[in-house]
Order: C-alpha cells, then sequence, then structure tokens
C-alpha cells in the first residue's frame, strides 16, 4: 500500500496539477477538483494511518481505500477530461493499488470496473456534447447513436480501457512474483 502512496499518488496529484495549470478550466472545476482530491487525501490518509488500529479490518480498509480511488478517479475524469486528455491515467491507480494486496480475479473485476465507469464516462460525454445547444437539439436516442457512431473516439477509449486491464494484471503478476522470490529465499 505503501508503494502506491509514493508513485501513483504524486504522480495523480502531478497529472492533476497540471491540467488544472496548463488548461486552465473554469473556477468552478477548478475549485471542484481541488476540493475532491484533499478530501480523497484526507479520507486516504487517515484509513492509511489507522489500518493497524483496526487490524481486524485492515483487509477491509484496504479495500475501501482502493474504491474510493476508483470513485475519486472517475469525478475528476468527469470534471477535467473536457481539458486534458491524459487524465484517463487516473483510472490505473485503483487496479494498481488492488494488485498490490488482493486476488487476480479482484484485480480483474476492479480493473474491469475502472474501465468500465471510464468508458461510461466517455459516453455520457459523448451524447451530452450531441445534445447540446449547437446541435439543434437531438434527442437522447439521436445523441446516443451519434455518439456510437463517432468510432474514433471509441476505440481510443477502448484502448485506454484494455490498458487498465493488462497493465493491473501485469501489476498484480508482478507483486505475486516478488512475494514468490521473498518466500524462496527464507
Amino acid at each position: 500500500m505503501h508503494i502506491l502512496n509514493y508513485y501513483f499518488t504524486p504522480f495523480a496529484v502531478i497529472l492533476i496539477f497540471f491540467a488544472i495549470f496548463f488548461s486552465e478550466p473554469e473556477r468552478s472545476v477548478t475549485y471542484a477538483s481541488f476540493g475532491i482530491l484533499a478530501a480523497a487525501f484526507a479520507a486516504t490518509w487517515w484509513l492509511g494511518r489507522n489500518v493497524y488500529r483496526f487490524m481486524r479490518w485492515s483487509r477491509h480498509i484496504r479495500a475501501v481505500t482502493v474504491w474510493i480511488n476508483l470513485i475519486v478517479s472517475a469525478a475528476l475524469f468527469y470534471l477535467l477530461s473536457s481539458y486534458w486528455a491524459p487524465i484517463w491515467l487516473l483510472f490505473l491507480t485503483a487496479p494498481a493499488a488492488s494488485a498490490m494486496y488482493m486476488k487476480k480475479w479482484q484485480v480483474f473485476a476492479t480493473a474491469a470496473a475502472s474501465s468500465a465507469i471510464m468508458m461510461g464516462l466517455y459516453l455520457y460525454k459523448g451524447v451530452a456534447f450531441a445534445m447540446g445547444e449547437e446541435s439543434g437539439g437531438l434527442t437522447p436516442a439521436a445523441a446516443l447513436k451519434q455518439a456510437l457512431e463517432n468510432t474514433q473516439l471509441l476505440g481510443m477509449a477502448a484502448t485506454q480501457a484494455v490498458f487498465i486491464i493488462f497493465f493491473s494484471m501485469f501489476t498484480a503478476a508482478m507483486a505475486e512474483m516478488i512475494l514468490k522470490a521473498r518466500d524462496s529465499n527464507r
């Protein structure tokens, strides 16, 4: 868990700062992003600090931390994806965290959920854009059809979703291999 805090958390913070600094979103988006980031940091810091106090529930606390990371990633992606394309990389943090201490099927489930949420948000934003004021008032069905016809966006999003799953499974395999190597040296 500490490996995640040393590498992925600073990466996520840098990614968000770059998104805000270089793309200059509206003030409300900036404040909401910083608020979400601060709340997530406080929650995960408190959970991480107290994981040993509640030793019986440490596995559950770690699982809650993974899902908090996934929800935060989704919220920040929703807010910042229109301004900063690489923000999708936030969806790697929750599956990578799960790869450190969960079983492979749980890592896969987390990665699949992360990918599905990202794909759903891409689709939602595509439909919302198609139904915007410039479109001439498309119906939701027509907007959905138009969003699904954008094969370039769907292909890009599908590639990102597959990468999230493969990267997570790779991380889980590496963590398992490291544990086996450690145990064989005893």
